[in-house]
């Protein structure tokens, strides 16, 4: 009788478990932002990772690794950048040591505008700077077709 008690009880423990575990996962925090800015995140996050963990020099050879990231339109204006210049996707010469993506606005179902934050670090401090990164749908694919400072 005693065991038929306990497996009783563990019985309704197991199913009161059950019941708040579907309980959590249906009060989930609704997304707020759009479609667009939902996608373009993970392009832009991948763009980026990839910037940053390779050569952030503007050259030639450098801008062609990124070709795959970045519209035919901004790509063909990159041909005339010139030689030490600042990093036109971080608007700096002192290049940053990571970034964060942060707000994100829909101009268009195929156009966004993504804030882009840069930090560098040291021992002493942290500084912290914004960059707006324009990207574009085209052929299903998010693009990027221009960085501006945050007021663009």
């Amino acid at each position: 009788m005693q065991n038929s008690k306990r497996t009783m009880r563990n019985l309704v423990f197991a199913l009161c478990i059950v019941h708040c575990a579907f309980f959590i996962a249906s009060c989930s925090i609704p997304n707020l932002e759009s479609a667009e800015c939902v996608e373009a995140r993970d392009s832009a996050r991948q763009f980026y990772s990839f910037h940053f963990g390779n050569e952030m020099r503007p050259t030639a050879e450098n801008f062609k690794a990124r070709e795959r990231y970045l519209t035919p339109r901004y790509f063909a204006a990159l041909a005339n950048y010139p030689d030490n210049e600042h990093d036109p996707f971080t608007l700096t010469k002192d290049y940053p040591r990571t970034f964060k993506l942060a707000e994100c606005k829909a101009a268009s179902p195929d156009s966004i505008d993504l804030k882009i934050q840069l930090y560098w670090r040291d021992d002493l401090k942290t500084v912290q700077q914004e960059v707006q990164a324009n990207f574009v749908k085209q052929d299903g694919k998010w693009l990027l077709d221009g960085v501006g400072s945050k007021g663009r």
